[in-house]
């Protein structure tokens, strides 16, 4: 036990910037091969099945993210409470943590399962979806949203191995993830001709391994996290920490993805074209983002470890060294796809029209331009996260949301698709200041504001 605990970083000491370049550079690999899954299963269906499957899988998108969204809105709320624990040394609040998750994941994934089963086809019916590709979009949906269960209890525990600082231990099981997805894939497409339907069954049974394997490493490596009978004991407050970090959480899933709806649906009334132009953007979008984004996800650890300890002014010195960190790497992206936009669209297409070529570049260049914008609000967000300040990353979330709604609905009528791509990053923008706002206030007072006072109220970390 003191081997697997001395491998986890302790991010309440040392250099902030040292310590999320460590715990980030695990979870910039891990990244790397999810998107090379990702890219497989874009490529293995715009390659080898039709254009028409990788507009389904597009169209597809927002209704899935909104599903995989909720579900992790109940597992977010573990890594931070695990991560406030783990700052605090409180071994028995993780255990009651962990066991309270089951709880939740069982009975979310249960409810999301249903929802996609019997919700796919009215809810792209609602979208507009094509009628060409609207079977093979409801089929992805309620294979991958129906046994979603099995994509949260392997979120879930990476979440658990990142709260304690360990970010190596989840690289490890997304090596494996994506190497059994993409041979799967390659078995369900290519040899049994399963089309988008393989692709999906490819995804939910790689998870499910993997979630396996990572129940098993947990019982062995971390035993102070696996739950004694005790901690199985129901526990309403354990609940109610879970519901008051939870349920914003899903809130904001749900925001954002109602917002991602109405994009949809306006994507969609362009026809499959430039659905299929947006799926191949969002993915070489995925690869541009990479090299920040997992910094300012990592943040939320940082600041959850920190706010456990209540070393409140080195979250504030650790996020003006993440912001700038996070904004180096989000230039060097942008730059890169400035220039290389147009060979890295073409790697999801075999032989495309020089419409959906011309569509797709556009979108990343178009967004390549914000990503400052977006790496910021990902590291600020996160660090509000990470000391419990759920309820503004809320507003923050209803703010881009009514950005993206309006200016999806307005900028069109001027500028045709190019108006749909701009949507995202104006509400990238907006949706920063509230929460910069908030965090701000709070590091004047970090004792006596917002969940500070509740903490101070309470007497024990939130």
């Amino acid at each position: 036990m003191k081997k697997s605990k001395a491998a986890n970083l302790d991010m309440t000491q040392g250099s902030p910037t040292k310590l999320l370049i460590l715990f980030a550079i695990p979870m910039w690999i891990g990244g790397v091969f999810q998107l090379m899954y990702n890219m497989v299963d874009t490529i293995v269906v715009g390659r080898f099945v039709s254009i028409d499957a990788l507009a389904a899988m597009g169209a597809a998108s927002s209704t899935s993210a909104f599903i995989m969204m909720m579900g992790n809105g109940l597992t977010n709320g573990l890594s931070i409470i695990i991560s406030q624990a783990e700052g605090a040394k409180q071994s028995e609040r993780m255990k009651r943590a962990v066991s309270h998750a089951v709880y939740l994941i069982l009975l979310g994934g249960a409810a999301l399962g249903l929802l996609s089963l019997f919700g796919a086809r009215p809810m792209m019916a609602l979208l507009g979806a094509p009628e060409n590709i609207i079977d093979q979009s409801v089929t992805y949906i309620q294979i991958t949203g129906g046994l979603t269960i099995a994509i949260l209890f392997a979120n879930g525990l990476i979440s658990i191995f990142r709260a304690i600082g360990d970010s190596k231990t989840p690289l490890y099981f997304q090596i494996f993830g994506t190497i059994l997805n993409i041979g799967l894939d390659l078995l369900f497409v290519l040899v049994l001709d399963g089309g988008v339907a393989g692709v999906a069954w490819a995804t939910v049974l790689a998870q499910a391994v993997s979630a396996a394997l990572c129940v098993f490493y947990l019982k062995k490596r971390h035993p102070r996290l696996v739950p004694d009978k005790a901690a199985w004991t129901f526990d309403r407050k354990m609940i109610g920490e879970y519901l008051r970090i939870g349920l914003p959480m899903c809130a904001q899933s749900a925001v954002l993805c109602v917002g991602m709806f109405v994009i949809t649906a306006v994507i969609n009334s362009f026809g499959s074209d430039i659905v299929a132009a947006y799926t191949v953007g969002s993915k070489v979008e995925q690869l541009a983002t990479i090299s920040f984004s997992n910094v300012a996800f990592s943040f939320s650890v940082y600041a959850g470890q920190n706010y456990g300890a209540k070393l409140y002014r080195r979250i504030q010195e650790g996020l003006k060294k993440g912001l700038l960190l996070v904004g180096g790497l989000a230039l060097v992206s942008t730059a890169v796809m400035l220039i290389f936009a147009e060979p890295l669209a073409l790697i999801f297409m075999e032989e495309p029209s020089e419409y959906v070529l011309t569509a797709s570049v556009n979108f990343v260049r178009i967004e390549a331009v914000f990503y400052l914008f977006l790496g910021a609000i990902w590291t600020v967000n996160s660090a509000l996260r990470g000391i419990g300040a759920v309820k503004i990353t809320l507003v923050s979330s209803i703010v881009e949301l009514a950005s993206k709604i309006g200016f999806s609905l307005l900028l069109p009528l001027f500028m045709g698709y190019i108006g749909i791509w701009l949507a995202a990053p104006v509400g990238w923008v907006l949706g920063l200041v509230p929460s910069l706002v908030y965090l701000l206030l709070w590091f004047r007072a970090p004792e006596s504001f917002g969940v500070g006072k509740r903490q101070l109220d309470s007497g024990t970390p939130t």
